[in-house]
C-alpha cells in the first residue's frame, strides 16, 4: 500500500498495487476496469501493470496496456476539510475506451447502499465520490459478480439513482466514457467516517493536477536533512520515504517508536515533537535507547531488494531512512562520524549531506574526488569533533568548517582484511 495524502491533514488514503484507493478508515475502496475495444481490461487480473510516483512525491501512477497505448491511473491527495483525494484516469492511447469506477467494500467494511446526492455519489448514506459527470451506464450485484454483469454487455442505461438495503453487500460499476487523448478525474471524500464533511463546495476545476500536487511535495522536500547520492534508486528511495514519513505523522493511527526516531533522524523537528508526544512509555523508551545499526550499507541494501515500485514495505519507511541516516552520518553528543561505510559502488562519485541533526547542531559536508583520493568539505553549526571512517580511518578535526584532501581509501576483499 502506498499512502496519499497532504500535510497538515489527517484524512488519508491508501492504494494498492493495482490502483485500488482505500480512504482510511473507510467501509469502501475504489477499484478501476478499462473497457477497450479488444475486452475489458481488470488491473488485478492484468500481467501488464506498471506502477510509479510521480517524482517522490505520493502521486502514485498506475498504467495498464489497452491497445495502441495505455490507460494511466492517478491518485493524489488534496487535503481540506473534506480530505479530498483526487483520483484521475487518463486515456493515453488513440482510440476512446470505457473506464468503470467500481466502489466495494474495502477488506473490512461493508457497502450497504449506493446512491446519489447532488453531483455526489454517496456509500451508506454519506458523500463518498464526485464525478464531472453522471454515469452513462451502471450496474450493481454482489461482489465479485458486477464484472460478468459488464462484461456481458448487460450494464443499465437509465440514470443512477441508488441501489442497496441494509442486509446487502454491493459492488457498484459506474461507466464512463473516455475519449482518446482526455481525462477523467474524481473527487473522492477521505473525511473522518461518521463525520458530516462540507462537500458542496468542492469544485473539480479547480483541484491542482498530478504534477502541481508533486511540485508542492517537491517544496516540502527542501527542509531537514536532504542529501543527494550517486545511487539513483537509493535517492529516489530516500526521497519518497521521507514523504511517506511525514505522511505517517499526521495519519490519525499512533506513529511507532521508529517512525518517531526516523523524524528525528531527518530532522523533522515539529513532526517528531508531535509524534513523540503521541508515543506511549515503553514506545518512548525505546525511541531514545535505539543503537545504531552496526552495518548500514548492508540493512539499506537489503530494505531495497524487497522494495515495490513506489518504495513501500509493510513495516514503512523508517527502517531504510534509519539506516541510511547511520550509514551517513552517526555519533553521540560529543562527536560525529561523516560517512562511515564507502559502498564500492560510489567510489570516485561525489555525494552531499546537509543539515544533519546531531545533538550538538547541524553537519553538512560533501565529498568530491582527486583521483583516487577523496576531498572532504564540512561545515558544521558549532566545532566538535568529526571523523570519516568509511573514506579515512585516520583523519580527524575539531574544526567548524574546513576541507581536506583525503588519503585514498583501501580496498576491502572478503574476509575483512585490508591493504592498500
Amino acid at each position: 500500500m502506498t499512502r496519499v495524502g497532504v500535510l497538515g491533514s489527517p484524512h488519508q488514503a491508501v492504494v494498492d498495487q493495482y490502483g485500488t484507493v482505500t480512504p482510511d478508515g473507510s467501509a469502501w475502496q475504489l477499484d478501476w476496469w478499462i473497457g477497450a475495444d479488444d475486452r475489458w481490461h481488470v488491473p488485478t487480473r492484468e500481467a501488464a501493470v506498471r506502477q510509479k510516483l510521480v517524482g517522490a512525491a505520493p502521486v502514485v501512477e498506475t498504467s495498464l496496456r489497452v491497445p495502441g497505448g495505455d490507460a494511466v491511473h492517478r491518485a493524489w491527495g488534496v487535503g481540506g476539510p473534506v480530505g479530498l483525494v483526487t483520483v484521475e484516469i487518463e486515456n493515453a492511447s488513440p482510440a476512446p475506451f470505457v473506464a468503470a469506477l467500481v466502489i466495494g467494500p474495502a477488506e473490512e467494511g461493508r457497502v450497504r447502499s449506493v446512491a446519489t446526492r447532488g453531483p455526489w455519489v454517496t456509500v451508506n448514506g454519506r458523500p463518498a465520490m464526485r464525478t464531472p459527470r453522471p454515469a452513462s451506464r451502471w450496474a450493481a450485484e454482489a461482489p465479485g459478480e458486477t464484472f460478468d454483469v459488464v462484461e456481458a454487455g448487460q450494464a443499465q442505461e437509465r440514470a443512477f439513482t441508488g441501489v442497496g438495503g441494509r442486509r446487502r453487500r454491493l459492488e457498484v460499476a459506474l461507466l464512463h466514457p473516455v475519449a482518446h487523448r482526455t481525462r477523467l478525474r474524481c473527487a473522492l471524500a477521505a473525511g473522518a467516517p461518521g463525520r458530516s464533511v462540507p462537500v458542496d463546495a468542492v469544485d473539480l476545476s479547480l483541484l491542482p493536477g498530478a504534477e502541481e500536487a508533486a511540485a508542492g511535495w517537491d517544496a516540502q522536500m527542501t527542509r531537514g536533512m536532504r542529501v543527494a547520492l550517486p545511487d539513483e534508486r537509493l535517492q529516489q528511495a530516500i526521497d519518497a520515504g521521507r514523504a511517506a514519513l511525514l505522511l505517517i505523522a499526521e495519519a490519525r493511527r499512533r506513529p511507532s517508536a521508529d517512525e518517531v526516531a526516523a523524524l528525528e533522524d531527518w530532522g523533522f523537528d515539529a513532526e517528531a515533537g508531535g509524534g513523540w508526544r503521541r508515543l506511549g512509555m515503553r514506545a518512548r523508551t525505546r525511541a531514545s535507547r535505539r543503537a545504531p545499526d552496526p552495518a548500514p550499507w548492508r540493512t539499506v541494501q537489503a530494505r531495497l531488494a524487497t522494495a515495490t515500485t513506489t518504495f513501500t514495505w509493510p513495516d514503512g519507511p523508517a527502517p531504510l531512512l534509519r539506516a541510511a541516516r547511520d550509514l551517513l552520518v552517526a555519533g553521540d553528543e560529543a562527536s560525529a562520524d561523516l560517512l562511515v561505510e564507502l559502498p564500492s559502488e560510489w567510489r570516485g562519485q561525489g555525494l552531499e549531506v546537509h543539515d544533519a541533526p546531531t545533538r550538538a547542531g547541524r553537519v553538512s559536508y560533501a565529498v568530491r574526488w582527486h583521483g583516487a583520493r577523496p576531498a572532504l568539505l564540512w561545515e558544521c553549526e558549532q566545532p566538535i569533533p568529526l571523523r570519516a571512517p568509511g573514506l579515512d580511518p585516520a583523519w580527524s578535526t575539531t574544526e567548524a568548517r574546513g576541507e581536506a584532501l583525503l588519503a585514498a581509501p583501501r580496498d576491502r576483499p572478503p574476509g575483512g582484511l585490508s591493504f592498500s
